[in-house]
C-alpha cells in the first residue's frame, strides 16, 4: 500500500501546488507567496481517515484504510517541510531568475 500512497501523494500535491500557485498569482501576490499558498495546501487531514474507516465497515476492501491513512501521513508529513521551501536562498534565487526570464520574454514579445 505504500507505493500507492506515494503516488497519490504525489499527484495531489502537484495538483495542489498548481491551484494554490494560481490563486494566488490572481489574486496579485508575489512569487514566494504564490509557492509558499501551493504548499500550505498539501496537508490532507484525518477526516480521509475517518471516511475510510466508514466506507470499510459499509464493506469496501480493507485496504482502503491502509491507503488512506498512509496518503494522510505521507501528506502531513511532506506539507510542513514543503512550506518551508519558498523561505531558503535557493529557492528565492530560483524565482528571481524565473521572474527575470518571464520579463524578458514579455518585453520581447511585445517588441
Amino acid at each position: 500500500m505504500l507505493v500507492p500512497a506515494i503516488l497519490l501523494a504525489v499527484v495531489t500535491i502537484a495538483t495542489k501546488v498548481l491551484t494554490g500557485y494560481l490563486a494566488a498569482r490572481r489574486a496579485g501576490i508575489g512569487e514566494a507567496g504564490r509557492w509558499r499558498a501551493g504548499f500550505a495546501l498539501t496537508p490532507r487531514g484525518e477526516f480521509s481517515i475517518v471516511i475510510a474507516g466508514l466506507a470499510v465497515a459499509a464493506g469496501v476492501d480493507r485496504s482502503l484504510a491502509a491507503l488512506a491513512t498512509a496518503y494522510v501521513l505521507i501528506t502531513i508529513i511532506a506539507g510542513p517541510l514543503l512550506s518551508r521551501l519558498p523561505d531558503t536562498r535557493a529557492f528565492a534565487a530560483w524565482t528571481k531568475r524565473r521572474q527575470a526570464e518571464r520579463r524578458w520574454r514579455q518585453k520581447a514579445a511585445t517588441a
